[in-house]
Order: C-alpha cells, then sequence, then structure tokens
C-alpha cells in the first residue's frame, strides 16, 4: 500500500487549548471544513469543533465529512438551523439531520458520495477542505498520530488519510498526546499543520453501535445459508480468493457460513477488505484468509489487531475504493456481499431511501465495490414487516443494477440476465431448485404486501446522488 504523509509541511504547532488553535487559524465563512466518522457512534469532536466555530460568528460553511451518525447528527443539524452550515456533502445522513435535508433546510441541494467518490473527488479538485479537523487517539510532539494507541483507540484512519493529504490546513484533535515518537504512523509530520489537546476525542467502546447488529433470525439465517450454498455451488471459495462483506446482519451470517465452508475444505482465502470487525480478525488469526485491508475498524479487536498483526494493514479510502484508481482494493474483490433498503426488477440498489422517500441510510462504499468486485450479490429479505423491499424501481439509485450480479432472499435466488454464465452454472448445480426472477419475485411479494403507494418525486431537488465517477445518478426532492 502506499505511504502517506509526502506533503511536507511546517512543523506542527502544538495547542493546549481550542482558543490558542483558533487564534493560529485564519478564519472565515464559507469556508470547507471536513471530519472523518471513525468514532462513529462515540465521536465528540464534531460537537466541540461546532460549537467552537459557531462562538466565533461563522456562517454558511460547507461540511464535506466521510459520514455523520452518533452525536454528530444532532450537532450538524443544530449548525444547520442557526445557519452556520449551509452545504453538505456526505454518504449517508441520520435523524434528525436526514428530516432537515428532505424538508430543503440546506441551501443548497446536499451531495452524497461513495467513500471511493469522495476520494475521487478530492483529488480531482472536485470538492475542496479549507481546513480537516482529524481525530486521533494518539498524536506526538512531531503530529504524527494515529487511531491505536492513546486511551480511545479506534483503529484504521482510513476515510482521514485522504483529508490529510489535500486539506489546505490539518489540524488533529487527540487526547492522548505521547512524549516519544509514536511507533504506529498513520498520518506522518509532514501533512500535519496544527495539534489541540483536548480532555476527551469521544468514547471508542461505542464505534461498533449502529451498524454491528443483533443476533440473526431464522429468516436471515436462511438467506445466508442459500448464499453460501449458491458461492459454493459456483466454485467462487477457492484457495486465494478475496472477499468483502457488509456489517448487516445477513452478511455477517454468510461470512460465518463461508467461514465454515473453508474450514471444512482447507481452503485459504487472500485477503477480506473494508470495515475490518473482530469476526474478520479471527479469521485471519485463524489462518483463512492470509492479509485483512482495513479502511475502517468497527470494535477494539480490530483495532488492537491493526497495531499488532503485520498482516493487517491500514489503508486510505482512496487506496480502498477510488474509481480512477486501476490498482484499488474494490477492483481486486473475487467476491463482494452487500445489502440493501430496496431492489428492483433491473437489479438496482437503494442504500440511501425508504420507500417513502425518507433518508435513512448511506452509500458507503457498496456501489464501489459492486462496480469492482468480479461477483457481486446482494442479500436482503423480501419484506421487512409489511414493507416489500422488492420493487418495479427503488425509491432512489444508489447502486446500478448493471454492477449487481445475484440477488438472494427468501423466496428464491435472482441472476442478473447480464451474466448468462452464472445463470447457466447454477441450472446445473444444487440451488437450482431455488432459482427465479426478479418479476417473480416482485409478483410474489407484492401479493402478499400489497403495492405501495409511492410520494410523487416533483418537489425541489434537495439531494443528489453522484456517480462515484462524478455527475448525477439520482436525485432526492423535498416532500
Amino acid at each position: 500500500m502506499e505511504q502517506h504523509g509526502t506533503r511536507r509541511k511546517q512543523p506542527a504547532g502544538i495547542h493546549r487549548t481550542w482558543d490558542s488553535l483558533f487564534s493560529s487559524l485564519t478564519l472565515y465563512s464559507g469556508m470547507h471544513i471536513s471530519f472523518h466518522h471513525h468514532l462513529r457512534y462515540g465521536d465528540q469532536v464534531v460537537a466541540q469543533v461546532l460549537s467552537e466555530l459557531g462562538k466565533r460568528g461563522l456562517s454558511s460553511l460547507s461540511l464535506c465529512v466521510s459520514s455523520i451518525m452518533g452525536p454528530a447528527v444532532e450537532s450538524v443539524s443544530e449548525a444547520v438551523r442557526t445557519g452556520l452550515v449551509t452545504s453538505l456533502e456526505t454518504t449517508g445522513a441520520k435523524q434528525p439531520l436526514s428530516d432537515l435535508i428532505a424538508d430543503g433546510a440546506l441551501e443548497t441541494p446536499v451531495i452524497f458520495r461513495t467513500h471511493g467518490g469522495r476520494s475521487r473527488a478530492l483529488k480531482q479538485g472536485e470538492t475542496r477542505i479549507d481546513l480537516a479537523f482529524i481525530a486521533a487517539s494518539a498524536v506526538d510532539l512531531t503530529g504524527a498520530c494515529n487511531g491505536v494507541d492513546g486511551t480511545n483507540p479506534f483503529g484504521s484512519m482510513g476515510y482521514a488519510l485522504d483529508d490529510a493529504l489535500y486539506a489546505d490546513v490539518t489540524v488533529i484533535v487527540s487526547d492522548f498526546l505521547s512524549e516519544q515518537p509514536l511507533r504506529y504512523v498513520s498520518i506522518a509530520p509532514g501533512q500535519v499543520d496544527h495539534v489541540v489537546c483536548v480532555d476527551s476525542i469521544g468514547d471508542s467502546s461505542l464505534m461498533s453501535e449502529g451498524s454491528l447488529r443483533g443476533r440473526a433470525s431464522p429468516l436471515q439465517d436462511l438467506i445466508a445459508v442459500r448464499t453460501a450454498g449458491m458461492l459454493s455451488s459456483l466454485g467462487v471459495i477457492a484457495n486465494g480468493f478475496s472477499y468483502q462483506a457488509g456489517s448487516g446482519v445477513i452478511s455477517m451470517q454468510v461470512t460465518h457460513r463461508i467461514a465454515a465452508l473453508m474450514r471444512e475444505r482447507g481452503i485459504t482465502g487472500s485477503f477480506a477488505s473494508g470495515g475490518i470487525t473482530s469476526a474478520l480478525v479471527e479469521l485471519l488469526e485463524q489462518g483463512l484468509f492470509t492479509e485483512l485491508y482495513d479502511v475502517q475498524s468497527f470494535d477494539a479487536r480490530a483495532a488492537e489487531s491493526l497495531k499488532t498483526n503485520s498482516s493487517h494493514h491500514e489503508m486510505s479510502a482512496g487506496e480502498y475504493a477510488d474509481p480512477t484508481r486501476s490498482d484499488r482494493i474494490a477492483s481486486k474483490l473475487d467476491v463482494m456481499i452487500l445489502s440493501a433498503t430496496e431492489v428492483d426488477v433491473n437489479f438496482n440498489l437503494n442504500s440511501v431511501t425508504g420507500t417513502d422517500g425518507r433518508i435513512i441510510g448511506a452509500l458507503g462504499g457498496a456501489p464501489d465495490t459492486a462496480e469492482g468486485a468480479k461477483l457481486t450479490v446482494a442479500v436482503v429479505p423480501s419484506m421487512r414487516g409489511r414493507i416489500p423491499t422488492i420493487h418495479q424501481r427503488v425509491r432512489t439509485i444508489c447502486t446500478p443494477g448493471e454492477f449487481v450480479d445475484i440477488i438472494v432472499c427468501e423466496r428464491g435466488i435472482a441472476v442478473n440476465p447480464l451474466r448468462p454464465e452464472v445463470q447457466e452454472h447454477l441450472e446445473n448445480s444444487p440451488v437450482r431448485p431455488y432459482l427465479t426472477d426478479m418479476r417473480t419475485l416482485l409478483d410474489i411479494t407484492h401479493s402478499l404486501c400489497g403495492t405501495p403507494q409511492y410520494p410523487e418525486r416533483n418537489g425541489r431537488v434537495v439531494a443528489v446522488i453522484e456517480k462515484n465517477t462524478g455527475g448525477v445518478l439520482d436525485t432526492l426532492c423535498a416532500l
């Protein structure tokens, strides 16, 4: 993987208070500010920074954030209400911020980008960062920092590495200042302008909340069993294969089932990638995969593994998924397992909005990896409650159907007509009884749930789903 910290800056200034830091910065209304979300539900940096910026009378800030969750959601929402923030670029949003977006509270449409798309936009200058605030669990006197030491280790700083590389001014925010040089360095001193020491960057024990959900239901486990069986029938679980799965319940169950097959058959994969969990660390330690590539650590065990295991690698969002890079990890994947809020008969996936048009999720890296992987499988229940997940057209296209090869639900396995060789292979395999098509799945699901009443899409455009290569993929309208 590439080395970070190549852009030289002056020695970092060490500040013990926010006042000291801000007296050293040139601030003005309309600035572009960035944050990362590696602390997830434990983050307290966003709230502190926005509060300090608000005290200084700024307005009309643009936020370019890797994602927004936990306490940061309310902090950004309040900043939108007061006019401190009027423009937003992110991969997703939660309530109450999502409702403010849907109601048109921001002056300009929100731009939803994938993780790879954000990296590309920064590299190509499509979006800029005047001032990056980067939480680090540890920093030393030179400005070198990481996410694996200190009192709040959160692991990989993958989404922040591009911010440090491209921002005009980079500020490291940390609650642990080491008097000795750090042995593990995520961001080198040459990319850091200022360090500010705070009482707390948050609570890293909460970083796994909001994504790593509980025990699988029998229905979810059924989908996972069928998915693993289908992958086995295709012969893709073989020595040297590479793999990624999302953090949803079904995806994690698929990983569990695949690991069991690997143990049974003595298979060793080359690497697993993406957001890294303790389950994937366990597979690395058991020798089922030889390497992990980590853009975001989801729990304490993953953070500790990154620090201590030389086969566990930190990677930037650009290394992970920038679509302009031929060497991105996303393009080296053999198998990608992902989930969605909705799917449609053309294999399009929606991961941002519900059927009612409300924003409930994020793009993340799913569209990037779906495009790059040799085989992309979406695992979804046919309905949630009495609401169907299968539609004639998804409310919002997030991952284009041309990049989705197979959809698995409890009522069958549908293969994209663009992959006839996959269809032919499965028709001569043990999973043949489960094969169906999307039209049949749509008819069955709607016969049970009824056809939803879809809200009209004729309001003012309040958000844009951007292609990872740039340009508009879909739009969200005010409700």
